[in-house]
């Protein structure tokens, strides 16, 4: 089975390095470099980033206000092990 979905969101990144992340208001910022396994934060708009992220951390208003965040437009992806294997397939050719 192959199949590929892509999609736009939202994410809040701090100070151009460190990237929105946690569940179930387990939130912290994390080194974009360094994300590992971590769950981003994700929004499926500019507005409801800024609102969510105003309501989950405690100094958004002043990190906001300050210029240190920026909510920034990312594709999301998500495919499939097969599609992914089919894709390379297409450039080694």
């Amino acid at each position: 089975m192959k199949f590929h979905i892509q999609r736009y969101r939202w994410v809040v990144v701090r100070d151009g390095k460190d990237i929105f992340c946690g569940l179930a208001q387990n939130y912290e910022f994390k080194a974009i470099d360094n994300i590992g396994d971590t769950a981003i934060k994700t929004y499926r708009s500019i507005k409801t980033a800024e609102n969510s992220f105003r309501r989950s951390w405690r100094h958004a208003d002043e990190l906001i206000e300050a210029g240190r965040i920026e909510f920034v437009k990312v594709v999301e992806q998500i495919y499939t092990v097969g599609f992914h294997e089919w894709l390379n397939e297409g450039e080694k050719k």
